[in-house]
Order: C-alpha cells, then structure tokens, then sequence
C-alpha cells in the first residue's frame, strides 16, 4: 500500500462523499411528508333495469314516423330483495339508485345521436331478508324532486334504473300493459292487458374513488359478520 498512496485517497475521498451524501438524503427524508394512501377500488354489482312508465297517445295515422310504443298505458314495478345474512341480520347493506332518463313526460330527450347523463345518486338501507320497490311513481319522483307532483295522467317515461350494491340481490322487473280502443264520440274502453315478469342479471364492476359523482356514498362497507339467522 505504501508503493501506492494515490489508490488510498481515491478511496478515501470516495468514501467522504457517500456519507454526505446519505446524510442529505436522511435528512430530506426525515423533513418530508408521507406519501398517499393509494385509493381503494371497490367491487359493486349493478343492475340496469328496463323501465316504461305513463300513456303514450294515438298520434293519428298521419304523424311522421312512429312513437318509441305504440298507443297504450304502461306500468313497471321493481322489486329489490336482499338476500344476504353475511352482514348480520343487525345490520343493512346500502343500495344506492340513479336514473338514466330517455323519454322524459312524453318528450324523447335521449334518441340518438343525444345522449343523456343520471340523475344524483339516492341510498337506501336494506336488512337481510327485507324487500322493497320501486314503480314508476318513484322513479318519477327520482327524476322530478319536490316540490314537483305526480302528473295525472302521467305521460310516457322510458329509461333505466341503475341499482349498485357490494353483495348479489334479487330484483325481478314486473310491465304491465293497457290497450284501449277509441270510438268516436265514446269514451275510451280497455281492449286488453299484457303482463310480464323478468329476472335482472346484474354485473360486476368497481368503483375508484373520484371516478364518479357522488363517490362519497362509496365507502366500503364492512360486510365480515358471517352471522346466520
């Protein structure tokens, strides 16, 4: 080592400048803040159920092109089940709704090319093994808030019932129809009725926080209570 003292102030003065410079790194690290929580996704079902709703007249024969239905009255009822006992029959899971309106009291404000964005999100609380409903009275009270009122007759409504929840539920769509005929002079007459019952298959998706309005109905809940009935 004696024959080469230029190696051993190289390797000293290299040595120097890594303390330093792990000193300067120690302390900027001791002065920051820390770093943000990464936001959580979370795991949703949802379901877009089909609704029409209100009375679509008879135009006459010489309208240009057809109505969204035919002539006649119609009516949907939505029904919501929770059959989930894994949060406790204590506890209730929260159901959050929004409605994606089309043809809105008989005026067609989403035919393509427009488009047309949901109404603000409401939440409800539902217990395991309770059920609840939704018609076309409420949606319409979804998309017209107070102090708006129910009109009479109600007029066509068509559009989706957009239903998001952390666990599977059971909803089932029921559509009524009513045909009448129409002779002048003389009041109208039912002709018929049609009903149908349809199960709504829902989908997974997952929700960020920030990526939708009102994400703060959004929070994770804590569904870990395996308790049965």
């Amino acid at each position: 080592m004696s024959r080469q003292p230029w190696l051993v102030g190289v390797l000293g003065l290299a040595l120097a400048v890594t303390f330093v410079l792990l000193g300067a790194s120690m302390r900027q690290g001791a002065g920051a803040s820390p770093a943000p929580q990464a936001q959580i996704a979370v795991s949703y079902w949802s379901y877009a159920v089909k609704y029409v709703c209100g009375l679509q007249r008879d135009a006459g024969i010489d309208q240009q092109g057809e109505p969204p239905v035919k002539p006649g009255n119609y009516a949907t009822e939505i029904n919501i089940h929770n059959p989930n006992y894994k949060i406790g029959l204590a506890n209730a899971l929260t159901i959050n709704k929004k409605v994606v309106a089309l043809v809105r009291d008989g005026q067609v404000i989403g035919r393509e090319p427009e488009t047309v964005g949901p109404t603000p999100f409401v939440s409800i609380q539902l217990k395991p093994d309770y059920g609840t409903l939704d018609d076309c009275n409420a949606i319409w009270r979804m998309v017209n808030p107070p102090p708006a009122t129910l009109p009479n007759p109600m007029l066509l409504n068509i559009g989706h019932l957009v239903i998001l929840s952390q666990l599977e539920l059971d909803i089932d769509a029921v559509y009524t129809a009513a045909v009448y005929t129409q002779t002048a002079g003389a009041a109208r007459q039912p002709a018929g009725i049609s009903i149908d019952v349809e199960r709504v298959n829902g989908r997974r998706i997952t929700i960020t926080p920030g990526a939708i309005p009102d994400d703060a109905m959004f929070q994770p809940q804590d569904l870990s209570n395996d308790q049965q009935p």
